[in-house]
């Protein structure tokens, strides 16, 4: 792929509830916080519409309405067209080249006013039933995914670009020599399927950490998880902060993801392929796509198959692990692609308004 030297006003649109950081523990803001980072540190124009206190290089308009935390709970909605009544609004005076809004329900009702400014619209969230007459009657706009087993939810929309997401490899840095324990990394729920690593880790009589939030209030923490932790074989380490999670990373002997819906991308699988951890993972979603079943870890079906596969883990090496993350889901890598849809899509808006060439 080619380096390109034009320079653009880019207009990232996000969603308002928390600020953007790209060491945000939530996949979503971290991800537009490097989207954000990475364009100004190539000398773009970038302006981000969120939340006020993002912690980005680039110029942040706040649309948010200042109310107590109880008092936004019910204006939330408002508060999210507001952002793109704002940012569509600067639009139409010609100031940004393309807009790229992370809002994939609403933000149809405004691109398709606004056409003299391309928008791309990234698909964040999981296409339930009840989006879908919305997505339909803006099918036409252009949508990025993040994997192709993400198409399959609603293949109608019309696709403009996949783009993988991209792990800062240079943060979650390569580890030769783990630990003896296997690490359990995300929300704790039944489709994450922390119940299912500990059955898995207790047949293989392997350790096993976990990590992320857990809901005390719904039943599945105290019926399926709780009566394990024993703080030995078994330990939680409850929400864990960005500095606290690479190191829990890098010293696994392997990650485990036994996820039960379909994913449109897993964060986690990418990070742990960047220490040159390796993964074991259900098949579902895009887990295929990211992990090389008998190179880079294992895709299993079952508890049982996910025990046989950690008394084998060693087998993998953890240099081809790592070389995968680099070569595929790099931070580096992800850049590019979007630097080369930008262009693309400007391209074509000019070409459309007869103004050919960049």
């Amino acid at each position: 792929m080619t380096t390109r030297h034009k320079k653009f006003n880019i207009a990232q649109i996000a969603p308002t509830g928390t600020p953007i950081s790209v060491e945000s523990s939530k996949a979503i803001y971290s991800h537009i916080g490097h989207l954000v980072d990475g364009f100004v540190d190539k000398k773009h124009n970038v302006t981000l519409f969120g939340h006020p206190d993002s912690q980005v290089k680039s110029e942040v308009k706040d649309s948010t309405f200042h109310y107590d935390a109880e008092s936004k709970k019910n204006v939330a909605r408002y508060e999210q067209w507001g952002v793109l009544s704002d940012c569509y609004m600067q639009a139409r005076q010609g100031i940004y080249d393309v807009i790229h809004s992370h809002m994939n329900i609403m933000t149809g009702f405004f691109s398709r006013i606004e056409k003299n400014t391309p928008t791309l619209i990234s698909i964040h969230s999981p296409i339930e039933e009840w989006m879908k007459p919305i997505l339909r009657k803006h099918k036409d706009e252009k949508y990025i995914s993040f994997s192709l087993a993400q198409r399959k939810e609603f293949p109608e929309l019309n696709w403009y670009s996949n783009i993988y997401h991209g792990v800062d490899t240079d943060l979650f840095g390569f580890e030769e020599n783990p630990e003896d324990y296997v690490l359990f990394l995300g929300r704790i729920t039944h489709d994450k399927g922390a119940h299912v690593a500990i059955e898995a880790c207790k047949l293989a009589n392997v350790p096993l950490r976990i990590a992320g939030k857990s809901y005390s209030t719904e039943g599945y923490w105290h019926d399926k998880i709780e009566s394990h932790i024993n703080g030995n074989s078994i330990r939680y380490f409850g929400e864990v902060s960005l500095c606290e999670k690479i190191p829990l990373i890098q010293k696994a002997k392997a990650v485990v993801f036994p996820t039960f819906y379909n994913e449109a991308f897993g964060y986690v699988l990418i990070e742990a392929m960047s220490c040159g951890t390796p993964v074991i993972a259900f098949p579902n979603g895009s887990v295929p796509e990211i992990v090389k079943d008998g190179k880079t870890g294992f895709l299993v079906n079952n508890v049982e198959e996910m025990a046989q596969a950690l008394k084998k883990i060693d087998t993998i090496d953890r240099h081809q692990v790592r070389k995968r993350a680099e070569q595929f889901f790099s931070l580096k890598q992800m850049l590019l692609h979007y630097d080369s849809v930008y262009h693309r899509v400007v391209k074509e808006t000019k070409f459309k308004k007869g103004k050919l060439g960049l």
